[in-house]
C-alpha cells in the first residue's frame, strides 16, 4: 500500500506516542470538488483491513451547493457546481464551512473555465452530517454564505468563533486578480469588512496589461491571489495568507481588519513560490507554508517555510525562520508541495508532495535548528495504480493518524483518501469514491 524511506533510524525514533482515542468517535470530512459533495468518512471502518480500497467506510455523501436555474425555465433544475474545494471546522467543533470556489454556477460554465466566479460558503451542521437521512441531500446545511468575491479559496474560524476570514485567489472571469480578504460575521454569515491587500513587488505591471490570463503567465506578480490562509491567536489575532500570485504571505491584524483599519495588512513575506496548504502550530507560535508553484512560469517548488509568529509582526524581514526541502533529496527536483499542517501536537509537519507522489514528515526542532529535518519521506499508492497527486490533510484519533486526499480529476466518485498512521509512517487504510479531484479535508469527533 505505501513505501516508506527511513532517512533516520533515531529520527523514526522521535515520532511521538499517539493519545488515547475519547469516548467519540473520529471522523473526517472531505471535499467532493466536481461532485459538489462533502464526503463524512467513519475513521474506525477506514482503518479496518477488511474496507481497504473500498468506499465502506463512508457513511454520508452530503450536497453542499443549491438547485438553480440552470436551464432558464424559471425552475430550480439544476445542481449548481460550485467546487467545493476547502473545509474549515468550527474549533467547538459544532460546525464545518465548505467553500465553494465557483459558489452556485452553472455546470457548463465551472466546466468550460474553472476560475473567475462568485464564490459562496456553504455552513454545515455537523451533528446532521452523521445522519443517514441527509444522505445526498442539503438536510445538513444551515445556510449560504455569499462570499462577495471571485475564486473563493481560503477560510478559517477566528478562535472566539464570531469572524470566519475567508480568501480570493481570482479577478472576475480571470484566474488572476485576487487582492481582498473578507471579514465574515459568522452570527448574521455576512461579510462586513474586506481587507484590501497590496500589489505585488515592484516591476510588474499593475494592473496587467493581459486580462484575462491563465497560469503560467508573465503578467502575474499584481495581485497576491491568496489560496490557503491561518490564523495565530499572537497579537490578538494574526492572519497568515499563502499568496500564490506574489510568491509571499501576507501578515494581516485581525483586530485592525475589524476596524476597517486600511493598514490591517502589515507585512509581506517572501517564500520561495505561490503557496497553497498553511497551517499554525497549536501553541500559535509558527506558520508552516507549502510552496507550491509560481504562475508567472510554471515552476514548481520544492520547499516549506516555516514562519515565526512574533518576529513576523516585529522584523517581517526575519519572519521566515526555516526553509526545508520536501519529497526530495535533490534540490533540482520540482515536488509541488500542496500542503503544510502541523501535527497536534506540533512537534512535526505532514506535508503532501502532488508532483512526486508522496507525503513528507519534517521534525520541527530539527528544521528550527538548521539541522536535516525530514523523518521519513512516504509513497502513497492508489487502489487501481494511477498517480496519488496527494492534496489535503487533517489528523484523527489525537494525531495518530493523518487522513491524505488526492488521486487525479477523473470521473465521478474517483478521488481516494489514506489514513497514515504516524506511529509506523504506514498507509492503514485507503478510502474510494471521495468525489473527483478532492482538496481539503477536515476532522471532528461525533457521537
Amino acid at each position: 500500500m505505501n513505501k516508506v524511506t527511513a532517512l533516520s533510524a533515531s529520527a523514526l525514533a522521535l515520532a511521538t506516542a499517539a493519545a488515547v482515542p475519547s469516548a467519540a468517535k473520529d471522523y473526517i470530512l472531505a471535499t467532493g470538488r466536481w461532485d459538489n459533495t462533502a464526503i463524512v468518512i467513519d475513521v474506525e471502518k477506514a482503518i479496518d483491513p477488511v474496507n481497504d480500497g473500498t468506499p465502506n467506510a463512508v457513511i454520508n455523501r452530503l450536497r453542499v451547493t443549491p438547485d438553480i436555474d440552470g436551464k432558464g425555465t424559471g425552475k430550480l433544475d439544476t445542481v449548481a457546481s460550485g467546487q467545493p474545494i476547502i473545509i474549515a471546522i468550527s474549533p467547538d467543533q459544532k460546525r464545518a464551512y465548505v467553500v465553494n470556489h465557483s459558489g452556485k454556477s452553472k455546470p457548463e460554465d465551472a466546466a468550460a473555465f474553472q476560475h473567475g466566479h462568485p464564490g459562496s460558503v456553504t455552513v454545515l451542521d455537523l451533528a446532521k452530517a452523521l445522519d443517514p437521512a441527509h444522505n445526498g441531500k442539503l438536510g445538513a446545511v444551515e445556510a449560504f454564505i455569499d462570499s462577495e468575491g471571485s475564486g473563493a479559496t481560503g477560510f478559517a474560524v477566528s478562535p472566539d468563533l464570531k469572524y470566519g476570514i475567508l480568501a480570493h485567489a481570482e479577478g472576475p472571469g480571470n484566474e488572476d486578480g485576487g487582492r481582498h480578504i473578507n471579514i465574515v460575521d459568522l452570527a448574521t454569515n455576512k461579510v462586513i469588512h474586506k481587507v484590501e491587500q497590496a500589489y505585488g513587488k515592484p516591476g510588474y505591471p499593475c494592473p496587467p496589461a493581459t486580462i484575462p490570463h491563465r497560469a503560467p503567465d508573465p503578467a502575474f506578480g499584481c495581485f497576491p491571489d491568496t489560496n490557503g490562509l491561518t490564523i495565530s491567536p499572537i497579537g490578538g489575532g494574526t492572519v497568515f495568507t499563502a499568496n500564490g500570485g506574489t510568491n509571499d504571505v501576507s501578515v494581516i491584524s485581525l483586530p485592525k481588519a475589524l476596524k476597517g483599519d486600511k493598514g490591517a495588512e502589515v507585512a509581506r513575506i517572501p517564500v520561495q513560490s505561490g503557496g497553497f496548504g498553511i497551517s499554525t502550530s497549536p501553541d500559535g507560535k509558527l506558520v508552516a507554508i507549502a510552496a507550491r508553484e509560481d504562475a508567472r512560469d510554471g515552476k514548481e517548488g520544492n520547499t516549506i517555510s516555516i514562519i515565526d509568529v512574533k518576529q513576523a509582526l516585529r522584523e517581517p524581514g526575519k519572519g521566515e525562520v526555516a526553509r526545508v526541502l520536501v519529497g526530495t533529496s535533490n534540490p533540482e527536483v520540482q515536488t509541488r508541495p500542496f500542503v503544510a499542517a502541523f501535527t497536534p501536537d506540533g512537534k512535526r509537519i505532514v506535508v503532501t508532495n502532488f508532483r512526486t507522489n508522496n507525503l513528507s514528515i519534517i521534525d520541527v526542532a530539527k528544521a528550527l535548528a538548521g539541522q536535516p529535518a525530514e523523518l521519513a519521506r512516504i509513497t502513497l499508492e492508489t487502489p487501481n495504480g494511477e498517480p496519488s497527486r496527494p492534496r489535503g490533510i487533517a489528523f484523527a484519533n489525537g494525531g495518530k493518524y493523518a487522513a491524505i486526499s488526492g488521486a487525479p480529476k477523473s470521473k465521478p466518485g474517483s478521488g481516494v483518501v489514506w489514513l497514515v498512521d504516524l506511529d509506523s509512517y504506514k498507509v492503514a487504510g485507503r478510502v474510494t469514491e471521495i468525489g473527483n479531484e478532492s482538496y481539503m479535508l477536515g476532522g471532528f469527533t461525533g457521537d
